[in-house]
This record gives C-alpha cells, sequence and structure tokens, in this order.
C-alpha cells in the first residue's frame, strides 16, 4: 500500500528523544520505504484511513493517511518512485553531484507531463543547469518554448526586496500549481537550493520548510531541496532532516539515505497496517470466494433446475400429445393459460395467442354450450370441482367429444382467482364404444336368433293353437250360415272367436319378430310385468314339454323402467331358458319362479329354478364361452349381463336353498318412472 506524509499535528510527547540520524550507506529507495517493506500492493483506490505516528523530536507527530495515491517517477534511481506530496531533501558535495542528481529529476518531470520549476544558486547558475539539461534532454528547447519548465535564480525567488518571507514563497508554490493544472499538467516538480542561505534567516527557512509539509499535503506538488553538505553542520543537519519526509546524500561517489526515528517508526507502523491489511483482503477474498462459490453453486442449481423445468414440459407436452389431453385455465373472464395440446384439440393455433372467450364458445356445440356453462357456474357457486362431458364443432365441421375436468381456485378472502381444469379429446373412444355397442348389439341379434332356432318346435306349436283354433271357428261359422235358416248369432260368435285367434296368433308373431329384428337400441318406458307375462307365453309351451311349471310374484304398481324393450325381452329368455334346460332332467316338481319387487329405489328382479345348481366353477359363468352344455355358446350369460350394466344395473348368480339357482339383477331408480 502506498503512503504519504501529511501534515504535522501537535501531540503531547512522552520520554521522546530529540531527532536522531541514521547515517551510513543505505541505499534505500523511497519506494523501499513506503512499499518494499509492505508485503501486499494494491494497484487501485483505497479508501481513506488515519494513522498518528509520534515522532522523536519536538513533540509532533506525522498523520499517516492510507490513501489513493498516483506514484511519480522521481529519476533519481536510489530514490525510484513517489508520490505527489513528497518533500524531501538533497545533501551535496559537489557541483557535479547536483547537476547529477536534479538533471534525471527535471528531466522525469518534462517526459510524465509536469510543469517544472527549478530555483538555482550559485555557484551553480541558470546557463549551467540549462547546458546541463539540453545534454540529456534533446528537445528541451521545445519545453523552454513552451514553458514547461522555468529556471530562476534562488535570490529572485526566496528574497524578493532582500527579505524573505515563507507565507509569499509558499504562496508562489500555489500560484504555479494552479497555473500549471490550468494548462493541463498533471502537476508541478519543484527543486530549490539553500546555497544562498545565510544564518540570520536559517530559523525562519526552517519553518518555511515545516510549513511547506503542510501546505503540500495532498496537492500535485513535490519539492526536491537541495543543501550543500559544506555549509551544514550538525545542527543544522539536524533540523533539515526533521523538517523533511527523508533525506539523501551523495558523499564520495555513494549514495546515503538519512531518516527520522520517527520516519523508521512509521515505516513499521506502516508494515503492520499492511500486513493487517494483507490479512483483510485475505479474509476478504476469502469470503468472496466462498460467496462466488455459493453463486457458482447456485447457478448451476439454477441452471440445472431449469433444465428439468424444461424437460418436465417436454414430458409433459409429450404425455398430453400421446393421451390427447390439454390443460387450461381462465379467470372470470379471459383465457390465462392453454397448453399446445389443448389448442390443437380444439382446432386453434397456439402461434396466433390465446382464443378469447367468445372463439370458444363458438367452438361448442350449440346443444351441449347452456349445459356446460351452468356446470361452471354450479361448480364455482358451490365451490366443488366438476366432470363434464361436451361436443366440439371444427372449422371444418368435424366434431370431437370431450372429457372436461374444472377446479375453481378462490383467495383466502372467498373470491374467485381462476379455474383451471383439463380437456381430454375421447373421440376416438366414443367410437370405439359405439362400435363395441354395435358388436355386442350384433352379438346379442345373433344369441337371439340362435335361442329361437333352439325353440322353433316349441314357437311353431305357440302358433299353431291359435290358427288350429280359428280354423275350427271359421269352419263351425260357415256351418251356421249354410243352414236352411242360418243361425247369424252363432256365426258372429263363431267370427268373433276367429278374430281373438288370429289376433293372439299376431301378437305371437310380433314377438317373435321383435327378437329377431336387428336396428338401433330405442328406450323407452317398459312395464317390466307386462314384459315378464309376455315372455311366460312365449316360452310356455318350451317349459310344458318337459312338465315344467311357472310362477310368478310381481309386484303391483312397479314402477317403469327406461329401457331398451327387446334387449329386456333377451335377458329375460336367456335366464328363464338356462332355468328350463337346467330342470330337463329332473322328474319331480320343477319350477320357474319370477319375481319382481321395488325397494331401496331399485327394481329387483329374480328368476330362480329347482334345476341342478350352479357348476363348481360358479365364478367363471359370466365370463364369454364358458359354458356346460353340450351344444351351448357361452355367451348367453355375458351378453346379459353387459346389457343389465348398460342400463345401469346389476346382474348376479346365488346358489338356491335345497336345490337350483337364482340368477337376480336391478335397475336403479333414477332410470324409473311411474306409470
Amino acid at each position: 500500500m502506498m503512503v504519504t506524509f501529511g501534515k504535522p499535528v501537535a501531540e503531547p510527547s512522552s520520554d521522546v528523544i530529540p531527532g536522531e540520524v541514521s547515517h551510513g550507506a543505505v541505499a534505500r529507495s523511497i519506494t523501499d520505504l513506503t512499499t518494499a517493506d509492505s508485503s501486499l500492493q494494491l494497484p487501485s483506490l483505497v479508501r481513506r484511513e488515519h494513522t498518528r505516528f509520534t515522532t522523536l523530536s519536538k513533540d509532533k507527530v506525522w498523520e499517516v493517511t492510507a490513501m489513493a495515491i498516483e506514484m511519480r517517477k522521481t529519476g533519481v534511481d536510489v530514490v525510484g518512485d513517489m508520490p505527489w506530496g513528497t518533500h524531501f531533501c538533497l545533501f551535496y558535495e559537489t557541483r557535479a553531484d547536483l547537476l547529477e542528481t536534479l538533471v534525471p529529476y527535471c528531466k522525469a518531470g518534462l517526459e510524465n507531463q509536469e510543469f517544472c520549476l527549478w530555483v538555482v544558486a550559485e555557484p551553480l547558475t541558470g546557463d549551467d543547469a540549462r547546458r546541463a539539461l539540453e545534454r540529456a534532454v534533446p528537445d528541451l528547447d521545445r519545453y523552454l518554448a513552451d514553458q514547461s519548465i522555468e529556471i530562476v535564480a534562488a535570490r529572485e525567488w526566496y528574497l524578493q526586496d532582500g527579505t524573505f518571507d515563507l507565507n509569499r514563497v509558499i504562496s508562489g508554490w500555489n500560484e504555479k500549481l494552479a497555473r500549471a493544472s490550468a494548462r493541463g499538467y498533471t502537476g508541478v516538480r519543484v527543486t530549490g537550493d539553500t546555497a544562498w542561505l545565510e544564518k540570520k534567516d536559517w530559523k525562519d527557512f526552517c519553518e518555511y520548510e515545516e510549513s511547506l509539509n503542510q501546505a503540500i499535503a495532498d496537492q500535485r506538488l513535490a519539492v526536491l531541496c537541495t543543501y550543500p553538505l559544506a555549509a551544514c553542520g550538525a545542527a543544522e543537519i539536524l533540523d533539515v532532516v526533521r523538517t523533511h519526509q527523508f533525506a539523501v546524500t551523495k558523499r564520495r561517489g555513494g549514495w546515503d539515505v538519512i531518516e527520522t526515528a520517527g520516519h523508521k517508526q512509521a515505516k513499521a507502523e506502516i508494515k503492520r497496517l499492511n500486513e493487517e491489511l494483507e490479512q483483510r483482503v485475505l479474509e476478504r477474498t476469502s469470503q468472496l470466494t466462498a460467496v462466488n462459490s455459493e453463486l457458482t453453486r447456485e447457478v448451476f442449481q439454477r441452471e440445472r433446475a431449469e433444465e428439468a423445468l424444461q424437460r418436465s414440459e417436454a414430458y409433459l407436452a409429450e404425455a398430453q400429445r400421446l393421451t390427447h389431453t390439454g390443460s387450461w385455465a381462465f379467470n372470470a373472464t379471459t383465457p390465462l393459460y392453454w397448453s399446445e395440446e389443448n389448442c390443437r384439440i380444439w382446432g386453434f393455433d397456439p402461434q396466433e395467442g390465446l382464443p378469447d372467450r367468445g372463439m370458444i364458445l363458438q367452438r361448442i356445440h350449440p346443444e351441449d354450450r347452456g349445459r356446460l356453462l351452468e356446470n361452471v357456474q354450479k361448480a364455482v357457486r358451490e365451490r366443488r370441482d366438476y366432470d363434464v362431458e361436451l361436443r366440439i364443432v371444427l372449422p371444418d365441421g368435424a366434431v370431437r367429444y370431450i372429457h372436461g375436468l374444472g377446479h375453481p381456485v378462490f383467495s383466502a378472502s372467498g373470491e374467485l382467482i381462476e379455474v383451471v381444469g383439463t380437456n381430454m379429446d375421447v373421440t376416438e373412444r366414443k367410437r370405439a364404444e359405439e362400435a363395441l355397442r354395435q358388436a355386442r348389439a350384433d352379438l346379442a341379434h345373433v344369441s337371439r336368433i340362435t335361442t329361437m332356432g333352439e325353440l322353433t318346435a316349441s314357437l311353431a306349436h305357440e302358433i299353431k293353437q291359435p290358427i288350429s283354433a280359428a280354423m275350427t271357428d271359421a269352419r263351425t261359422c260357415l256351418r251356421w250360415l249354410h243352414r236352411d235358416e242360418p243361425d247369424v248369432a252363432e256365426a258372429s260368435e263363431a267370427a268373433s272367436r276367429i278374430v281373438t285367434d288370429v289376433t293372439r296368433a299376431a301378437d305371437i308373431i310380433g314377438r317373435i319378430s321383435l327378437l329377431f329384428k336387428k336396428g338401433a337400441l330405442q328406450h323407452e318406458l317398459v312395464d317390466v310385468n307386462e314384459l315378464i307375462r309376455e315372455m311366460i307365453a312365449l316360452l310356455r309351451n318350451e317349459a310344458n314339454r318337459y312338465s315344467i311349471s311357472i310362477r310368478t310374484e310381481l309386484a303391483e304398481n312397479l314402477p317403469k323402467v327406461m329401457a331398451d324393450r327387446v334387449q329386456l325381452q333377451q335377458v329375460f329368455m336367456n335366464l328363464m331358458l338356462n332355468g328350463i334346460d337346467a330342470m330337463k332332467e329332473t322328474t319331480d316338481g320343477s319350477e320357474l319362479t319370477i319375481k319382481s319387487i321395488a325397494a331401496d329405489g331399485q327394481l329387483l328382479i329374480s328368476v330362480s329354478d329347482t334345476g341342478v345348481g350352479l357348476p363348481p366353477e360358479q365364478d367363471q359363468i359370466f365370463m364369454a364361452f364358458f359354458t356346460t352344455k353340450d351344444n351351448g355358446t357361452g355367451m348367453g350369460l355375458p351378453i346379459s349381463r353387459s346389457i343389465i350394466e348398460s342400463h345401469g344395473g346389476r346382474l348376479w348368480a346365488a346358489g338356491a336353498p335345497g336345490r337350483g339357482a337364482t340368477f337376480q339383477f336391478t335397475l336403479p331408480a333414477t332410470l324409473a318412472a311411474h306409470a
């Protein structure tokens, strides 16, 4: 750290020794004195601090200011570089020693754009100084012409009007500095010789030298005072050393550096301060290194987090694309966020920004728009999530099915902040479900045809009975009419029976035709008890072939059910025929019982038999292609279960008490309506 010595400050001394002089060939430069003893050098600005050092002379202390300084070349090898505000002296023996020091001193100032003032005293003249400079400075004439250097006589500078006035001399230095600064010089370099000094002026001049320390402190001034060694005794040398920051002397071809004890103490203190500063810098560097490491780690972690987030977003986008699921967020009136997949589902270009509310509503199918808005508003009012299915219509007319989920988000005060949710394109699923329903319907149709084929004999007998009765009644009617006296009343009664028989046959044929019919599902209000009676009429002859009685326990005022009539007929036919098949080999008390009740908001239907019971593989009877019949397909029960479940009900089987089996199914109350 570079330091400059400033003004002396009065302070009571304790046990101070008169200023000492260190003699000998020390050969140390000012750079050594101010920086080489410090193990830490800082090239930039240092904040201002103050340390006071007690000198060993005249109860004074030097105020040492650690500050940002600019080092200047002195041109004197033994001195090296110096800061502005340096005030030192040279003791010389010969005229050659003087020129050997001052010529490079002034040359360095000129080369570094400083204004130089050389105050000469006999035996050295201004011409001597000029000639010496010309040999060292080739373009001296240019410096003289632009007044970069002035060479003046000591008596003209120090002894105007024949008297020495320290204030006037110091004011002269300041004026030179002000003019030089105004002309763009970096500062002022001064050297003044004291060969003119007489004993009577010694005290005043020492006071001037001491005041000069304070005058040039923190100024862009550097002063080198020269003293002829022959004219100085021990007392004078002590005075000179005391009033300067340091002194150098050229004797017998060798250089000496003369210091005060206080200057040594100051250097030691400076070294200590430099070491403390070095330690603080090391500690601060360690802290900054730790902080930098932490920041580097944080930056690395943040970069990793950003990369992970980007990967997560990419994975999410890919997952949404694969599952055809888009995400979105709305406030009360405006979309806040739509994922790319959501834009794709709705047919919007994500590069064109978020669609507005009107554009979104326009895409919703007109039949679903009101229902969707009602569901959303109700969910917000009730502060709950909502689940809705809707259709959207794309600009090309294509219809897509959407399964939407929404979650309202509220503030702590209960105000709606936003609604976030997802849209899943279930168009393909809907098409698959429709294809599955159609396949099931086709399979059920095939199953019905197969079953009807197995019932051909019974159905033929069932139809033959009313037709035979109609033929008999027709003949009877003709006989009554062909009598000599036609009996119109009897003929009319026979004709009425014909109508009844034909109607009965037509009903049977109609019911059989419905079971053979293939078409779209038609949900309507169905009287389950009436459906049971129709199926009993259709299958009674089959039961009679095996001496099986059919008993019913049907609840009165049973609610009608919204269902597909043909599909429910198929369920009853499958369950009743299974019961009849189970009792074909029994010989006593074979009975098929069909019951209907309404309980707990549901319709419960049961079909029970007294046959061989359920097989050991009871848990497999509803699996496709499982059968215990030699000529069975294994599709009756699976189809029946799928039909009941498609109506929102449930079908199951249980072993009956004693023997036989019972099949039961339910229909939910939400699908029931009173007749």
